[in-house]
C-alpha cells in the first residue's frame, strides 16, 4: 500500500480548508438573505438553518415552527428563516396574514405544499393540494357535495361506524374499581378507519374485531407509518425533493384503489345509494364536465384522498379534546350535560348534535392548542410588494403561518396555554388569530363534516364513560409527525357511568 507523502498530505489538507472555506462564505452568504432584504430573522445553524430540531426529527416540524413564532421579538408581523439555506417566510400578525390570504389570494392561491409538480395523487390532486386554475373548479364541484343536507344524509353512516367502537370499548378488561386504560388516539385512528371506508370508499369496515384485514392493516400503516411521516415532512418544507425523488416516497394508494373501483362499479350497476362520496361522485361523473378537469378515471379516485386528510384532521381533534376533557372534569361535565340534554330532547338525530353548543365549544378550544394540521403555506406565483413597505417576497418564496404559535400567542389569548372553553361564548369576540381551519377562499371546505366527526365520537364516549388521565399517562407530540399526533398515545382512564 502507498501512502501520501508530507507534501500530498499538505495538498489534501490545503483543499478541505479551502473546501470548507468557500461553504462557510457560501452559506454565510445564502443565510444573510433576510437581512439584506431589511426583514427581522433568527440566528441560523450553517448546514440546517433555523430548522435543524425538525429535520432531525428531534422536535416535530410543525412545532418546531411555532418555536420560531415564539421566539421571535414580542411584535414582529412577519419574519424570516430558513429550511436549510432556502429563505421562507413565517407571517405573525392577523392583519398581513388576512392581506395574504384574502384580500391578495390571487397571489397566493396556491400551497408551497409538494413542490411545482403534482406526483402523489391521492395526497395532493384534490382540494388539499392541487394548484390553480384546476384548484378553483375543483372546489366548485367538490363543495355541494358537503353542504348540510349531504351531512344529514352523512350522520347515520357517522352513527353505525361507531357502533363497533362502542362493543369493543364495553368488552375491554377493566380493574377492580371498574376502570378501563384506553388509547383514545387508537380508538379514534380505529373508527376513523372506519368512516373512511364507508363514507369515502362507500364499505363498511369493523377495524375494532377483524383489525387484521388488508384495509384496516394498509390504512393503520397510514397513520402511523415512519415513511409517510418523512415524506409529509418532506413534501410541506422540502417539496423540491418531492420532484427529484418522485412518487414512491409518498403515499402508497394501491389499498385504496381496488375497494374504490368495486365500490364504483357497483354501484353504478346496481343504482343503489348510500348517502356517502361516492353517491356525489356518481352525479360528478354524470355531469357537465370541464375539459381541464374531467371527472373520470383516476380523477375520481383522487377525491376520495380529501377525506384521508380530513378525517385523519378530525381524529385528530376528537382525540386531543377527549384528552383535554379527561385532564379538567369540570368542562367534561357540562360537555356531558350540553350533550344529555340534546340527545334526550331530540335523540340520536342530526338536529340533536346541532344543539350541542358547549360541546362545539370545547372543540374549539381543543384545535386552538392542538391544531390537527398546524401549519398553513402557500407559493408566492409573482413578486410581491407588502403593502406599506419596501419588502418584496420574490416569486417563489414560500410563506408559512404557525397555528401553534399564532394560537397560543399572549397578544391574541389572555391565559394562553389554559383549556377554557368559554372563550367561545356567543358574545365573545375569538381574536382574528383564531383559524385553525385556514382563512380566505382556500379555507379547509370539510370544517362542516370534521366537527360532526369530532363530535359523534365524543357525545358517544361522554355519554357512557367518565373519563380521566394519569399524571404519568401525559401524552407527549410525536417528533416524526407533521400533523398532530401523540408519540405515546394518549392513554385514558375509562368508567362507565352509572344511570
Amino acid at each position: 500500500m502507498e501512502f501520501l507523502s508530507a507534501d500530498g498530505i499538505g495538498i489534501t489538507l490545503a483543499l478541505v480548508a479551502t473546501a470548507i472555506s468557500l461553504f462557510y462564505i457560501y452559506a454565510k452568504y445564502k443565510l444573510s438573505y433576510w437581512k439584506r432584504r431589511g426583514v427581522e430573522s433568527l440566528p441560523t445553524n450553517l448546514i440546517f438553518g433555523n430548522f435543524k430540531d425538525a429535520v432531525l426529527f428531534r422536535t416535530a416540524p410543525g412545532w418546531h415552527l411555532g418555536n420560531l413564532h415564539k421566539a421571535a421579538k414580542k411584535d414582529v408581523p412577519y419574519l424570516g428563516f430558513y429550511i436549510f439555506h432556502k429563505p421562507c417566510f413565517l407571517l405573525r400578525d392577523p392583519e398581513v396574514i388576512k392581506q395574504i390570504l384574502i384580500r391578495d389570494f390571487e397571489n397566493f392561491s396556491d400551497r408551497h405544499f409538494a413542490g411545482s409538480e403534482q406526483k402523489d395523487s391521492i395526497g395532493m390532486k384534490n382540494l388539499f393540494g392541487i394548484k390553480n386554475p384546476n384548484w378553483k373548479y375543483l372546489r366548485a364541484k367538490i363543495t355541494p357535495t358537503l353542504t348540510r343536507g349531504k351531512l344529514k344524509q352523512m350522520f347515520p353512516l357517522m352513527l353505525e361506524t361507531g357502533e363497533p367502537m362502542m362493543k369493543y370499548l364495553e368488552n375491554q378488561p377493566e380493574n377492580k374499581n371498574g376502570v378501563k386504560v384506553i388509547d383514545a388516539q387508537e380508538l379514534s385512528y380505529k373508527y376513523t378507519t372506519d368512516l373512511i371506508a364507508s363514507i369515502a370508499l362507500g364499505t363498511k369496515m369493523d377495524s375494532f374485531h377483524y383489525p387484521n384485514e388488508e384495509f384496516s392493516k394498509a390504512v393503520m400503516e397510514f397513520f402511523h407509518g415512519f415513511k409517510r411521516m418523512v415524506a409529509l415532512v418532506t413534501v410541506f418544507f422540502m417539496p423540491e425533493l418531492v420532484e427529484m425523488i418522485g412518487t414512491r416516497m409518498l403515499f402508497n394508494s394501491s389499498f385504496v384503489k381496488k375497494v374504490f373501483w368495486e365500490a364504483m362499479e357497483s354501484r353504478e350497476r346496481t343504482g343503489n345509494k348510500r348517502g356517502d362520496f361516492i353517491d356525489s361522485l356518481l352525479q360528478l361523473k354524470n355531469g357537465e364536465q370541464n375539459s381541464d378537469y374531467k371527472f373520470e378515471g383516476e380523477n375520481l379516485l383522487y377525491q376520495s384522498g380529501t377525506f384521508f386528510s380530513g378525517f385523519e384532521s378530525s381524529s385528530t381533534t376528537m382525540s386531543f379534546t377527549l384528552m383535554e376533557l379527561a385532564n379538567h372534569p369540570e368542562y367534561q361535565e357540562r360537555v356531558r350535560q350540553d350533550i344529555n340534554k340534546a340527545i334526550d330532547a331530540h335523540g340520536f338525530t342530526f338536529d340533536a348534535f346541532n344543539e350541542m353548543k358547549y360541546l362545539d365549544q370545547a372543540i374549539a378550544e381543543g384545535v386552538r392548542l392542538h391544531p390537527p394540521v398546524s401549519t398553513i403555506d402557500r407559493y408566492t406565483r409573482k413578486d410581491y410588494k407588502i403593502p406599506g413597505t419596501d419588502i418584496i417576497l420574490e416569486k417563489g418564496t414560500p410563506i408559512y403561518i404557525s397555528l401553534y404559535g399564532l394560537q397560543e400567542d399572549p397578544r391574541f389569548f389572555k391565559d394562553h396555554s389554559t383549556f377554557n372553553p368559554d372563550r367561545f361564548t356567543d358574545d365573545s369576540k375569538v381574536a382574528d388569530a383564531y383559524i385553525p381551519f385556514g382563512s380566505g377562499p382556500r379555507m379547509c371546505v370539510g370544517m362542516k363534516v370534521g366537527q360532526l366527526h369530532a363530535k359523534v365520537v365524543i357525545a358517544m364516549l361522554l355519554r357512557e364513560y367518565e373519563i380521566w388521565q394519569k399524571p404519568e399517562d401525559k401524552s407527549i407530540l410525536d417528533p416524526r409527525s407533521t400533523f398532530t399526533a401523540a408519540a405515546n398515545g394518549i392513554v385514558l382512564q375509562f368508567r362507565k357511568l352509572v344511570k
